[in-house]
Formats: C-alpha cells, structure tokens, sequence
C-alpha cells in the first residue's frame, strides 16, 4: 500500500504525458510554415527542447578516444526519449552528420564513407531513432553536415576528398554535387525499423543545411533549399547562419525557419531575439537553435540562473517558435551517464536529467528545473510531477562487489539492497546513490562485504515522486575481496594527507571526462587506511608533461613503510580541438601492485607535478 501511495502522482504524470510505450502521442501531421508561425495541423507549434548531439554520433568528439567512438544503441536512444518526455521537451537537433576522411579507411561510425558512398550499418542508428521520436512524439532537426564541428567531418572533409580547399566547398560544381549526392540518399533512404522514407516522416520538424555553417553564402544556400524541397515537398528547411539573421530584401521562398545561437559572450539574449525578430518583419519564423547557459565563476552563478529565466520567459511570452539547450546527454549502456566537458569552459559539461550535486558547478539542477516548468507553459500545460523511475537494469557482478546499473530516466537516486538469497530477506545497504558522480567506471562498491561471502544484489531507483520496482537480482556473487574505491571528489577517504593537496574538477576533456582528481606538486601524499588486510591496489595518475613516477609504499601500522614497486601502464591523449584548453595535452598512467601480508596503509608519495584520478583498495573487509 505504501509503494502505491508514492506511485500514484507518477500515474498521474503519465495520463498528463502520455504513455509514449502505449503509442501515444502519434504524430498526425507534419509541421509546416504560416507566415512567422509554424503549425501542427491547424495549430500554432512552439516548443523548447534539446540538442542531443549523442543520439547519433560517437559521445567522444573531443579528444576522439578511439575506444569510445561507437554508435549509440537504442536502449540509450530510447532514455534520451524518456528524459525528453519527461522534460516537455517537442524537439530535439542532430548536430551534423560526419563525413570519413579521405586517409581514414576504416568503415565504422561515419555515415558518409567518401563522396556518394554511405554507410548502411551506420545509418541504422537515424533509423531507430526516428521510429522512437513517432512513438514518443519528439520532433526532429537534422542536419546534413557541419561547418562548426567538422573535424568529425564536415564541409572541409567534402573539399579534402576532391584535392579542394574549403572555400570552395560553396562553388565547386562536384563539391556541390557531392553533397546533393548525401542529401539525396538521406531523403530517399527507406527506415529499416519503419518502413517509411525519410521524406515521408512526420517526426522530421525540417532538415538543416548543417551545423553553424556560417559563412554559406545566400546563393549556395537557395540553391541547396531548391534542391531540398525538390526532393522532398513535405519538410521544412531551417537556415544554417547562426550568428545573425541574414536581412535580404526577400526571404528565399525555400528556406522556412532561420536561427540564431546564444553563448554568454553574446550580450543579452533577450534584446537579441527582439532584434532579429523585427529583422524579419513577420516573414519568417525565428528558433534559438542553441544557447547555453553557462558561467566561468561561482560568483556569476546567481546572475547566470536569473538570466536564463528571464530568457526562457520572453522565449514564452513572445513569438518565437521555440529554442533548444546545448547540450543534453542521457544514461550509458555500461551504466551511469554520457559525458562531454564543454572544453571552452572550466567546469561546463552537457546536462543530464534531473539534475545532480555532481552538477552544481554548472548550477544544473535549476537549469533543467526551469526549463521543464517553461517547456510545459509553453505548451499552455500543467507542470506535471515527474514520473515514478522505471525499474533499473543491474549489471553483471564481479567477485570483488564493484556494482554498475543501467539508469532509469528522471531517477535522483537509487538504493541498493542484497541479501543472502535471492528471495530475500533484503537488507538495504545504500541509499539514493547518485549515477551521475563517477564518469565511466563502477558506480558503488559494497565495503560492507567480507571475504568468502556469498550475496546477492539488487537496485530500487528513486525521485521526488517514489520508488520504482526492483532491478533484476544479481548472485551469487562469491566475494573474494572488497574494494575501498575513492574518486577524489572529497579527501572523506583518505586516512592522512599533506598540506598543499588540491581538489581538481576543470577542464575535464583533457582527462577524458574523468571528472575529480587531487592535484599535487614534488613531495605531496596521500595516505590510506584499510579495515582489513590490503592484498592488492590500483591507482590512476595524470601528467601535465613526461610522465614522473608515484611512489607507493605499505605499512602494518602507519609508522613503518616500505616501499612497493608496482607495474605501471601510460598512455597519451590528444588536446581538445579548441578553447582554453586546446594544444593541451596530458598522459595518464595506471598502477597496479600487490602489498605483503599483514599491510593496513597505502602511502602514496608525488615526485613531481600529477593529478591523482581514482584509488582502488582491495582488502578482506572487516
């Protein structure tokens, strides 16, 4: 009775939302133009929404971790649909569709292999999420390539293939040619998981000519427009030029909706919208395509929050057609989130729903908090209350207790529960553990465990509303060892340390996205204290310049140490593409060692500038 209690305002939640599972919404008409409006059928449509660059690109665009650059799977598409439901959000924007290298000859993520030449298994990625943005009533703005952002490949990659310089990307007769040829197959292609043609789908809002193409000139741009809707009468197209409204004396009669995008270096949003919308004199409609929100300093915090409320009300009460958040990630299939540091500011990564304290930097929980109350105003809607969590998905477990889930949309929390069988009884051993405070690695590791235990293990997610129904049961997990895990956020761990020890979170694109470290100089320590016997450990460590060496020692009793000698792994990383930290760059290197009987302290002793990432104990429990 108690669990229906707190499930009852999610069942209100979902009669407000719809159940997106049930096939509600379903989309009826394309969205098409009026004058300055754009209109669902007979009805003006305005939104806010996202983009989620991730939906069909490699999350990892900026330091272009080899590794990571996969594809997501529907099972995360469908979660960015859930947070984009839960959110009020109607639309959400691609980013650009990349184009391989010419010296790149393995066929993997690009969607475009060479000039005319497509990836078919890549394209199966659009495919799934279009049939979920009909199922969940998303729209959706594609955009065929990029002028920002093309080092995934963009206008440049076009030129490169042909032995041309960029600039001519815009007037090169086979250039142009080459990217008809990928509009083309992208209008004509026939969705694996739908069967409908791209052309015929209502969940495309408009196509794009590509992301923040800038400097497209007014004649490349009618004449790609033409094209487009030569090919496809049903759809919209939005301008590329982001960075003002182009004033000619007639707007081309192809191209439908223009755009602008507000960054914080941009002045004020507010005037700016008055100012191009005025511009275009009721001929067209007006969309932020992006803005994002974003302060430097925990001192411009307040300022920053006030601010984008005063946007996203003149974005509600004026006559926009709507605006979208840069950016937006969602839950990853190995558990936790997606991350990407926005590398042109300190402490800047892209939101994920529905805000966490890993987030304050970037003040994320009043972000999101008001752009879903505007979202549903904009709509002329109730703010409903954000649905009870789906149950989520457990993960394998090892015989060291490190615990891993797949997350469930608009979850603040999660508690996680094991007992000695799988029918229970059930000890709750953790309680609303965030999935958003470790990036890319076990979420939880159960220290309450011993040695020779034998367990099993299950998640109940949470949030305002109530519990969800329990994860899948893991077990048995025969331990072996348990594993005092410190990812650096606070010094809470550590047993001792040196004066002069700082905690760092900036600039995490160039540790890739790891997001907490202790930085220290020659002579620096850190020390740990284990409740049993430590058989083993595992430490991560960045360097700013050639990598120096973390000394390592042990103790029975904290007075006495000898020193380990552990086996070390090193690997460097490219720099960001750009921003403050661009031409930076930074080797991480991996230890792992084993300790001799009887050792309750690890010392760990710097020899020269480092940022210590992640430390890893295993011991016997208690």
């Amino acid at each position: 009775m108690l669990r229906w209690r707190r499930q009852l305002p999610a069942l209100v939640a979902a009669l407000l939302l719809g159940n997106a599972r049930a096939g509600a919404p379903v989309l009826e008409h394309f969205i098409t133009r009026r004058g300055n409006k754009l209109m669902e059928g007979d009805r003006e449509f305005r939104f806010l929404g996202a983009n989620m660059p991730g939906l069909i690109l490699p999350y990892d665009f900026t330091l272009r971790i080899p590794e990571r650059m996969t594809l997501p799977t529907p099972w995360e598409q469908e979660d960015a649909f859930k947070t984009l439901t839960q959110m009020g959000l109607r639309v959400v924007r691609l980013w650009n569709l990349p184009i391989r290298p010419p010296q790149d000859k393995a066929q993997g993520w690009h969607y475009v292999l060479g000039p005319g030449q497509f990836n078919d298994e890549a394209f199966k990625t659009p495919d799934h999420l279009l049939a979920l943005a009909n199922r969940y009533g998303v729209r959706v703005i594609f955009d065929f390539t990029a002028g920002s952002g093309d080092y995934l490949g963009g206008v440049g990659t076009y030129a490169a293939h042909r032995g041309k310089k960029r600039a001519e990307f815009f007037s090169d007769p086979q250039l142009k040619d080459d990217y008809k040829a990928t509009v083309r197959h992208v209008l004509s292609r026939t969705n694996s998981v739908t069967g409908t043609a791209y052309k015929d789908d209502k969940a495309i809002l408009a196509w794009q000519f590509g992301n923040e193409i800038q400097e497209a000139p007014e004649a490349w741009c009618s004449e790609m427009a033409a094209y487009v809707k030569s090919l496809d009468p049903n759809h919209l197209v939005i301008d590329t030029r982001h960075r003002r409204v182009p004033q000619p004396d007639r707007p081309d009669p192809n191209i439908d909706i223009y755009t602008r995008h507000y960054y914080p270096g941009d002045g004020d949003w507010v005037k700016h919208c008055e100012r191009e919308w005025a511009a275009l004199k009721g001929q067209r409609p007006l969309v932020v395509g992006e803005y994002g929100p974003y302060f430097r300093l925990p001192a411009e915090r307040a300022r920053a929050v006030a601010a984008h409320r005063r946007f996203l009300d003149h974005v509600a009460g004026s006559e926009l057609s709507g605006a979208l958040l840069w950016s937006m990630y969602f839950h990853h299939r190995d558990g936790g989130f997606y991350w990407h540091q926005i590398f042109t500011y300190p402490s800047v990564w892209s939101y994920h729903w529905p805000g966490f304290p890993s987030g304050e930097a970037q003040a994320e929980r009043e972000i999101l908090g008001a752009l879903r109350e505007a979202a549903f105003r904009v709509q002329g809607r109730p703010v409903p209350p954000v649905p009870v969590p789906d149950p989520p998905q457990l993960l394998p477990v090892g015989d060291v207790p490190l615990l891993s889930w797949r997350g469930s949309a608009g979850a603040s929390g999660y508690d996680v529960e094991r007992a000695p069988d799988p029918a229970g009884p059930w000890a709750r051993i953790a309680r609303n553990v965030s999935d958003a405070d470790v990036a890319y690695r076990p979420l939880y590791s159960d220290t309450t465990a011993r040695a020779g235990q034998t367990c099993h293990y299950r998640v109940v997610a949470r949030n305002a509303s109530g519990e969800s129904e329990p994860s899948n049961v893991v077990g048995p997990v025969k331990v072996r060892a348990v594993c005092l895990a410190d990812e650096l956020a606070t010094f809470a761990l550590a047993h001792a340390r040196s004066d002069g020890l700082t905690l760092a979170n900036e600039y995490n694109a160039l540790y890739a996205e790891r997001l907490f470290r202790a930085k220290g100089e020659s002579g620096a320590w850190l020390a740990y204290k284990a409740p049993g016997d430590i058989a083993a450990f595992k430490a991560v460590a960045w360097f700013p310049k050639a990598p120096e060496h973390l000394r390592f020692q042990a103790s029975p009793d904290g007075v006495a140490f000898q020193n380990l000698a552990p086996q070390r792994h090193d690997r460097a990383y490219p720099s960001p593409p750009g921003g403050p930290a661009g031409g930076q760059r930074r080797t991480r290197v991996e230890y792992a060692g084993s300790l001799p009987p009887a050792q309750r302290f690890l010392k760990i002793i710097w020899t020269g500038p480092a940022e210590l990432d992640r430390v890893e104990l295993f011991h016997s429990g208690e």
